[in-house]
């Protein structure tokens, strides 16, 4: 178990750098597109809650396949409200930067759920075996 949050964290940190790199060069080459200037904490902020996600649900794993599937839908449906909260607002309180900020975390969030998942299935083969 520690092996496979270990491993999950080192990628997510990977990825949690390349989409920096990414986003900030995108900023430099497409100066007309405007790129929320949040992002390095969207990044900080996803990083946290996609490690926090798979470390509970990892854990719950190891007890009973069926706590897994409830932990695991509990756990999105609370990242869900969480971050519908965090993006209202955010909006509410920066009208200039909302729709910047909205795009910029919804493509975030697709990737580290994209990362997320695969950590998940990865981990629940090694266990059933």
């Amino acid at each position: 178990m520690k092996k496979s949050i270990s491993q999950f964290t080192l990628r997510l940190a990977i990825l949690t750098l390349i989409l920096g790199v990414l986003t900030f060069v995108f900023s430099l080459l497409f100066s007309g597109i405007h790129i929320t200037v949040s992002y390095p904490y969207i990044l900080a902020f996803m990083f946290l809650f996609s490690w926090a996600s798979f470390y509970i649900t990892a854990k719950s794993m190891e007890k009973k396949l069926t706590r897994f599937a409830n932990t695991y839908m509990i756990i999105n449906f609370l990242k869900l409200v969480l971050f519908s909260l965090l993006i209202i607002i955010y909006a509410y309180l920066n009208k200039a930067d909302a729709s910047s900020f909205i795009v910029t975390f919804f493509i975030y969030y697709v990737f580290f759920t994209v990362v997320e998942i695969m950590a998940l299935k990865k981990l629940s083969k090694t266990i059933s075996k």
